[in-house]
């Protein structure tokens, strides 16, 4: 009797543990489908970005005008991610800058990105138009959205840091895998979805437009700070 009763009490524990893991397995299931569905791969892959630019990990451009100065905005890939920009608060002129400080930010209703400068330096002009105009960064990110100019201290060992043209678009469909990735895995918690479902389906304008505190602040943390360029 005893050993009936431990065999039984097995069965219900194995038993329950199976339900546990077949509601895991289908929300997995459910936030992947999510996932492809409302932010496609292909809404982060086909992001580009202009050959005469270099890419920073924290998702900021830079060109190297003919006169030595360096013109920086946000790329292609942070404005998706973002989508509608509310107002853009920009570097003081004057201001000195190391890779990795705070330059600029961007908002969007109580929410604010900050993105890092992507190189050493100090700000010698901004878009003072854009913060009465920041939809211009949602246009046209790499010339209209153009947040400020900086005239660099170590332009050389700079640019080693950061993604040349000819790499950018491999590194930009990485990026847009590993954000699905992360987007997957909070579908179903942090983003107000009935919202989302409103146009078919699919996203209208940023994938952060419908997401929580938290995790804006993730994404910012993960993806809009600055990473060494791997060797």
């Amino acid at each position: 009797m005893v050993a009936l009763f431990v065999i039984m009490t097995i069965l219900v524990c194995v038993g329950i543990d199976g339900v546990v893991q077949w509601k895991k397995a289908k929300r997995e299931r459910i936030s992947r489908t999510l996932a492809d569905a409302l932010m496609p791969i292909a809404a982060l892959s086909d992001v580009t970005a202009p050959a005469n630019l270099f890419l920073d990990g924290g998702h900021t451009w830079v060109e190297v005008k003919p006169s030595g100065a360096a013109t920086i905005g946000l790329d292609g890939f942070a404005q998706k991610l973002i989508g509608r920009i509310d107002d853009v608060v920009l570097p003081e002129v004057g201001k000195e800058v190391n890779r990795g400080d705070v330059l600029f930010a961007v908002k969007q209703d109580n929410h604010r990105v900050a993105f890092a400068s992507p190189i050493d330096g100090q700000v010698t002009m901004v878009d003072r138009e854009l913060p009465w105009h920041p939809e211009a960064i949602q246009s046209d990110p790499y010339r209209e959205g153009w947040i400020c100019s900086v005239k660099p201290k170590h332009l050389g060992k700079n640019l080693k840091q950061l993604i040349a043209s000819d790499e950018a678009a491999a590194w930009l469909k990485a990026e847009a895998l590993r954000f699905q990735e992360f987007f997957a895995a909070r579908a179903l918690e942090n983003f107000q979805l009935g919202q989302v479902a409103q146009d078919g389906g699919e996203l209208v304008g940023g994938a952060l437009e419908f997401a929580d505190d938290q995790t804006w602040k993730q994404v910012g943390e993960m993806f809009l700070r600055p990473q060494e360029k791997a060797n």
